[in-house]
Parts: structure tokens; C-alpha cells; sequence
């Protein structure tokens, strides 16, 4: 038993180095942009947190193929059959996750978000 909360406890601590490293790749103007969008105006309710946190991850990786070709570059694809590459989107996803559900959240501070009140027939 003690084995298994060991490794439990492994497992949890690489999720949280990912939210971390994805949290930073999310730290930038570009992913603070993305995220505010996101959160402030796509994510409608804490159910599509998920979503939101996904499609950011899709912006993200389809900003940084074309950034290089503004620049003057050539248009190369990402490398997809890479496990890093995989891993390192896995981080952005954890980290998009946390800084819309902060946008999220002031959102709904501030009187932004949904709110269902549920009708009841007497």
C-alpha cells in the first residue's frame, strides 16, 4: 500500500511540474492574449473549461507555425510525431487551464458570467 501512494504521489507531482512548465508557456503576452479571450468571452460556464482549454492550446500551437512566416520564413508543420512536442502541448493545455479558470472566475465576479436559475412547477 505504501507503494502505491508513492507512486501516486509521483504521478501527481509530474502533473503539477506540467501545469507549472505549461503554466509558464502560457506566461507570455501571446498566452495571456489567448487565455483572456477565452476566458472572458468563449468559455460560457465551468463546464467548457475543458474546451476552452483545448481550443487555447490549438490557437497557440497554430500561432507559433505561422509567427515564423510573418517574419519572413518558410511554413514548416510542427513536429506531431514527436513525444515531446505531444508532452509539451499536454503542459500548455494544463496551463491554459488554470489562467482561464482565473479569467473565468473574475468574470463571474464581476457579474459576467451565466447564471441558471432553475424554474420549479408547483
Amino acid at each position: 500500500m505504501e507503494e502505491f501512494f508513492a507512486q501516486l504521489g509521483n504521478l501527481l507531482q509530474g502533473l503539477f511540474a506540467l501545469a507549472d512548465s505549461g503554466f509558464d508557456g502560457v506566461n507570455q503576452v501571446i498566452g495571456l492574449i489567448i487565455a483572456a479571450v477565452f476566458g472572458l468571452f468563449l468559455v460560457g460556464s465551468w463546464r467548457g473549461l475543458w474546451s476552452g482549454a483545448l481550443g487555447a492550446v490549438l490557437v497557440h500551437t497554430i500561432v507559433e507555425v505561422l509567427r515564423p512566416m510573418l517574419d519572413g520564413g518558410a511554413f514548416a508543420l510542427p513536429p506531431l510525431t514527436d513525444s515531446s512536442f505531444w508532452m509539451t502541448r499536454f503542459a500548455l493545455f494544463l496551463g491554459y487551464a488554470i489562467v482561464i479558470a482565473v479569467f473565468y472566475f473574475i468574470k463571474t465576479l464581476l457579474g459576467g458570467g451565466r447564471h441558471h436559475h432553475r424554474v420549479h412547477a408547483h
